[in-house]
């Protein structure tokens, strides 16, 4: 029987660890010594795949916009067309809706500021939304069409929380504004 983890493994216990921690603690309150004592590793392994707590705080926010991204592609890519693309925009509404304690947490702490102006951060989701956009629909500039419809997105979201009352309004808005930008 194998005594190690294969690597992968290892950084996804680390990265499970971190995420409990930062949900029950705060990003503040953050310290690599929990991580490891939580994932049960050795202090040494922590430093194999992130070079410090900002790193493995960038990986948390990854993780997180992978996993919403592959629940929106999972509900998108059961329709067609505009279609597909409402589908991945209120999926990725409801899916924030569903728990906001993480996103909160992991997002409110991160630094634009921190980031050159040259070099910016990619942002996956709206990758991930540019790339929907160019296989549905025959658009001039898809990549400024995955950032307004992101800011649509997050902005109804936003929106929902603080007056849940407007919620079935709201997605139908999110639904009309994707049919208006995509009809060509």
């Amino acid at each position: 029987m194998a005594r190690t983890k294969p690597s992968k493994e290892r950084r996804s216990d680390l990265l499970d660890a971190a995420e409990s921690l930062v949900l029950t603690h705060g990003v503040d309150a953050l310290k690599i010594d929990d991580v490891v004592v939580g994932a049960g590793v050795a202090k040494g392994t922590f430093y194999l795949h992130f070079a410090s707590k900002d790193e493995l705080l960038a990986a948390l926010r990854d993780r997180y916009v992978e996993r919403f991204v592959a629940r929106q592609r999972q509900t998108s890519d059961k329709e067609t067309g505009i279609a597909r693309v409402q589908a991945w925009l209120l999926a990725g509404i409801t899916e924030y809706l569903s728990d906001t304690r993480l996103h909160d947490v992991l997002f409110r702490h991160e630094s634009h500021a921190a980031q050159p102006v040259d070099q910016p951060r990619p942002n996956l989701a709206i990758d991930a939304l540019r790339d929907l956009l160019e296989e549905t629909a025959l658009l001039p500039d898809p990549g400024a069409t995955a950032i307004a419809l992101y800011h649509v997105m997050h902005g109804i979201a936003d929106h929902i929380l603080h007056a849940p009352h407007d919620r079935r309004r709201l997605l139908d808005e999110a639904s009309r504004i994707c049919q208006a930008l995509l009809e060509t």
